[in-house]
């Protein structure tokens, strides 16, 4: 956020100070960060962990990252993640006729950041 600022030419006092003011009124909060990456990103259907490690590498602070995502772990299906995106992206169930498809599905699945045993569950699963 100072980096931003700075970058909008504010003086160094003036960004201390709207920085001392977010952070008191919880605007700029680490947590709150990182539990709104990780509920969007799986919501997109990315697992978890993989949520996770692209929230570090946007500078996401590993402790307050572990903490927010034990908590939005606990209620995560990953079966059922997987089965509500084939549902989305092959509702007619091509992937059951054409090896190609089927193929496809799976790398989708697998860039999402599933196992490849809930992949071959689910991928089965008529």
């Amino acid at each position: 956020m100072s980096e931003r600022l700075a970058g909008r030419e504010y003086g160094e006092e003036t960004i201390e100070v709207v920085l001392k003011q977010l952070k008191r009124d919880n605007y700029l909060s680490e947590q709150r960060y990182a539990e709104a990456f990780l509920r969007s990103r799986m919501k997109r259907g990315e697992a978890p962990w993989l949520a996770a490690q692209k929230a570090m590498q946007k500078g996401a602070e590993s402790s307050v990252l572990h903490a927010v995502l034990a908590e939005v772990s606990e209620d995560y299906d990953d079966e059922q993640v997987c089965r509500e995106l084939l549902d989305q992206r092959d509702p007619c169930g091509l992937r059951f006729d054409e090896e190609r498809v089927w193929q496809r599905q799976a790398r989708f699945l697998r860039n999402k950041g599933h196992n490849s045993a809930t992949i071959l569950r689910v991928l089965k699963q008529r």
